[in-house]
């Protein structure tokens, strides 16, 4: 690192609430990301699922598969940021 690139990271030093609040932007973009995610693998499973005739079959939905293991990383997302909220913030 330059000296510049040094001086200008220590004139603005990230607090402990800075970096929460990077943490809590991330977090919402990662949640609406899964949920417009969600939609469409939802609606394609079902296109293809209608155009197969195999609507009621309970193995044709693998979207249940995605739905479940990205609910699980959203959560294990959400617990890490609970765990890494300074004091001094109050949740919301």
């Amino acid at each position: 690192m330059t000296t510049a690139t040094n001086a200008a990271t220590n004139d603005h030093p990230a607090t402990d609430v800075d970096r929460y609040e990077h943490q809590r932007r991330a977090f919402r973009l990662h949640f609406n990301v899964f949920i417009g995610s969600m939609i469409i693998i939802f609606l394609v499973n079902l296109a293809t699922n209608a155009a197969a005739g195999i609507t009621g079959e309970w193995w044709a939905w693998w979207s249940a598969l995605a739905l479940v293991g990205w609910a699980l990383g959203l959560t294990v997302h959400g617990l890490v940021l609970r765990m890494a909220r300074p004091q001094s913030v109050e949740l919301a």
